[in-house]
């Protein structure tokens, strides 16, 4: 009888890069365990890979939107959804799933949950636990540990019929996995019964549980003193991290050579090399500039009005994805630090080693091949995401003092979690940071290449309709501002905030019309569409509509408006009836951050805003003065309730998931408890039957 071959497929559906990162890890481990490994995107079904013809598959998956798969794989959940498959379908399949998601949002890792139940729904049979990573928290956190338990199972079962192969008691041995199995409703949303993940090793029980690790972030001055705390000497003292702990089979293989040649000059482009399949990336003018805060408000909003060609189509809801660059000063420092500033302009090819050990390495896409460091660090590389542990360990390599690089390890081993939590993730320390806090590191511009993610472009959501201005497109944003502390050795803005706050200033002067009446280009900008499949108005013009939006959370709401206004005045609606539209609006002072305060008050004087919600959380005086928009809501439960029970109103949440959607959410929760004497079971089941039949939508971020 022929051995089982030791294969497997790797399959991710990413929407930012990290489940293709995630499996890029899982791929380079997959040889050292002398397993055989296929990866694909989940975008590449029927053309790279069919589960029809697969026996044992693993797959990372994220969530994007209101818990929706990521774009690339839009197409394979579609297909697995069809009520054509039988209950057997894929009865031959055997898979592990790893979803990726944030608990800061109402349907965590739903994508991911949604797939592990239609696959079980198909006949299919989990060999490992399904794990559910939390990036409010660190996906390190259950990431780590799944893929360590993931290649004991895959060997245990890939082996499992295999006569005469050395070894294969001792993996049984060592991990024993028991899964009680999740509960789902309709829509995949797990029950409140969770999945319980014991792990079993030789040395002792690991049992998986959700945990919020404490910030215990001082403010620092960045040197490595500062990324100092008290756990940490425990650690070095040996009841932590092993001194025998090798730390170098973790460091992925290099893979990534550059060849300069000083004789030839590029200038550097403004593209982004990478664009997916499902991305068109289009130019876009900015043609005017518009401060909404005044002087005086703490946080400063701008909107922008974007010129776009005629293949450019939106819909209010949907949000625009602006392609931008690290910031000038940056760049030029961290490039000093790699002590590669004289070669920053020069051209330089990026290719794959000869005698990279690295299985299967393609050049990632989002790194062009013919460049400079300069551009690339510039337009490709995320300098400012906080460096993964992956790329601690990298760092590691090249440091030279001992008490450095040993505080180095304790930040990327598993018994510095809660330290890595505390002084690199909450505090959003980057890569330049970490570098002048620790002077005796001096890595290869060559490793930090393979090992920083990839520069993404920012949503910003559409304030405005296509149907008032169909060669223009607004969106609106607060300028984020970062204070200098904290590990953070310098004060910074926001990526692509501060790029558009920038060029902003530099063309504040400029009209946004010349004498003849034309329009003036202020800059340009690369942007793409990034449809909101559920968060639109609906077809019906006669629902009512309850939005809610404080801060820069009201943009999508004035596209909604302007929208609604320009169907009320075209002949294909005259002759129907309108629903109501409630806006609950919050910001801090009415002279500061009322923003869009006069398109509002036109559009409710116009009737096409029926009710105008505004709360001043600066100005609230007594107790029954509302401060934010929940109050607001709450002071006007009946006329809410009568929209949402009588006429079927849709709720549109936008903004800050971690607090006010949270907030929200339990407002119209204790209002059906009060007012329709509901218990608390009763009520969440409401609120979760008006989200399956999308009339209670959210977005939001954190």
């Amino acid at each position: 009888m022929p051995l089982k071959r030791k294969r497997f497929l790797l399959l991710y559906g990413s929407q930012t890069g990290q489940a293709d990162a995630i499996t890029e890890e899982i791929l380079d481990n997959s040889a050292a365990h002398g397993l055989e490994c296929e990866r694909h995107c989940l975008s590449q079904a029927e053309k790279k890979f069919t589960l029809e013809k697969e026996t044992c598959v693993v797959i990372v998956t994220s969530t994007t939107g209101d818990g929706e798969p990521p774009e690339t794989a839009l197409k394979f959940f579609r297909r697995l959804k069809k009520k054509t498959h039988s209950s057997d379908y894929l009865s031959h399949l055997n898979y592990a799933l790893l979803g990726l998601g944030d608990s800061n949002y109402t349907n965590f890792c739903n994508a991911g949950k949604t797939l592990d139940k239609r696959l079980e729904e198909l006949g299919a049979k989990r060999f490992y636990l399904s794990g559910w990573a939390d990036d409010a928290v660190g996906l390190e956190q259950v990431v780590e540990p799944w893929i360590e338990g993931l290649f004991p199972a895959l060997l245990k079962f890939l082996s499992f019929n295999c006569p005469d192969l050395s070894g294969t008691s001792q993996i049984t041995e060592i991990c024993e996995i028991e899964v009680e199995r999740s509960h789902f409703d309709k829509d995949g949303e797990s029950s409140d019964k969770k999945i319980e993940t014991k792990i079993t090793e030789s040395n002792g029980h690991f049992k998986e549980k959700e945990s919020q690790a404490k910030n215990t972030t001082d403010s620092t001055e960045p040197n490595s003193d500062k990324f100092e705390s008290e756990s940490s000497s425990t650690i070095s003292n040996g009841k932590g991290l092993n001194e025998t702990e090798d730390l170098v089979k973790h460091i992925e293989a290099a893979y990534l050579s550059i060849n300069f040649d000083i004789d030839q000059d590029m200038k550097p482009s403004l593209l982004p090399s990478n664009s997916s399949a499902v991305t068109t990336i289009s130019e876009a003018t900015v043609i005017r500039t518009d401060i909404l805060t005044s002087k005086e408000a703490l946080k400063k909003t701008l909107r922008l009005r974007l010129k776009i060609g005629e293949e450019f189509e939106y819909q209010p809801g949907d949000s625009v994805s602006v392609y931008c660059q690290n910031e000038e000063k940056e760049v030029e420092m961290l490039l000093k630090r790699l002590n590669v500033l004289d070669k920053a302009d020069i051209i330089c090819q990026i290719e794959l080693m000869k005698d990279t050990k690295k299985a299967k390495a393609p050049i990632p896409l989002h790194i062009p091949t013919i460049t400079t460091l300069r551009t690339l660090f510039t337009y490709n590389i995320d300098i400012r995401e906080p460096p993964k542990k992956a790329v601690i360990r990298q760092l590691v390599e090249g440091t030279t003092n001992p008490q450095e690089k040993r505080r180095l390890q304790e930040l990327c081993s598993k018994q510095g979690m809660g330290d890595y939590t505390s002084f690199i993730r909450n505090p959003e320390i980057s890569i330049l940071d970490l570098l002048l806090a620790f002077p005796s590191c001096n890595p290869d511009v060559d490793r930090l290449i393979e090992s920083l993610p990839k520069l993404q472009p920012r949503p910003y959501s559409a304030c405005s309709s296509p149907l008032k201005t169909p060669q223009h497109l607004d969106i609106a944003f607060n300028v984020i501002n970062i204070p200098e502390g904290d590990g953070r050795s310098f004060a910074r803005q926001g990526v692509c905030t501060g790029m558009l706050d920038r060029v902003t200033n530099q063309n504040q002067i400029r009209e946004e019309t010349t004498e003849d009446g034309t329009n003036t280009e202020i800059f340009q900008l690369q942007i793409s569409a990034r449809p909101n499949q559920y968060f639109r108005l609906p077809s019906d013009v006669s629902i009512p509509l309850i939005l809610i939006g404080p801060g820069t959370g009201v943009a999508p709401f004035v596209g909604f408006l302007q929208h609604r206004e320009m169907q009320k005045n075209s002949a294909e609606f005259a002759d129907q009836a309108f629903g109501e539209i409630f806006l609950f609006f919050g910001c801090r002072n009415r002279s500061q951050d009322f923003l869009f305060k006069e398109e509002l008050m036109r559009l409710q004087k116009v009737d096409i805003l029926s009710k105008l919600y505004v709360s001043f959380s600066r100005e609230a005086i007594s107790q029954e003065d509302p401060k934010y928009v929940q109050d607001n809501i709450k002071s006007n439960a009946e006329q809410v309730l009568q929209l949402i029970y009588n006429q079927k109103a849709v709720i549109y949440v936008c903004g800050d998931a971690k607090n006010m959607a949270k907030d929200v959410n339990q407002t119209f929760m204790k209002i059906l408890q009060e007012k329709k004497e509901m218990t608390e079971s009763e009520a969440k089941s409401f609120i979760t039957k008006m989200r399956l039949e999308r009339r209670y939508l959210e977005d939001v971020w954190t």
